[in-house]
């Protein structure tokens, strides 16, 4: 079916603009440094990566790469911030001086769950605001959606393929 050719395919344009409308203000967001209360200041990716490391300690860098979706070289950028920043300690395993391993710190623990309580109540306040103008079934709905569009980006992007460029 030629998508395109639909009478309402106008409709899915602006919807889409919508989505990239949704995706700048996160990403702007998402960009801002903040404090969750220790006086150390992290992006979200650092954030992230701490609380990542902090739910499943003895990670490598490999590991993070991975649940990330990001490039080894990346990860290893933000594990050495989070390193340097003294929230996370890297350990060697005798018999095994390939892999580094990656732990947190009592001041990285503490950092990632009060970030976890951040989230948590910044989730509320969300869920709050949507479920006064949505029901909780279209809620669940709008999430497979998300899930869709998300499986269809990894399916094509570790295929090496552009998302926007290759057919269904």
């Amino acid at each position: 079916m030629d998508v395109e050719k639909r009478s309402d395919f106008e409709y899915y344009v602006s919807m889409m603009d919508m989505v990239y409308q949704f995706v700048l203000y996160n990403m702007d967001d998402y960009s801002q440094p903040r404090d969750y209360g220790t006086g150390d200041v992290l992006n979200m990716v650092e954030i992230h990566t701490l609380a990542l490391i902090a739910e499943t300690p003895g990670l490598c860098v490999s590991d993070v790469a991975k649940m990330w979706h990001r490039t080894l070289s990346a990860a290893s950028r933000n594990v050495n911030r989070l390193h340097q920043k003294g929230l996370i300690t890297k350990k060697k395993i005798p018999g095994n001086d390939k892999n580094v391993h990656l732990y947190p710190t009592e001041k990285g623990a503490e950092l990632a769950r009060l970030h976890n309580d951040y989230d948590r109540k910044q989730i509320a306040k969300t869920m709050k605001y949507l479920l006064l103008r949505h029901t909780d079934e279209e809620l669940r709905h709008f999430n497979e959606v998300i899930k869709t569009c998300v499986e269809r980006f990894e399916d094509t992007k570790f295929q090496g393929k552009d998302i926007r460029t290759e057919d269904v």
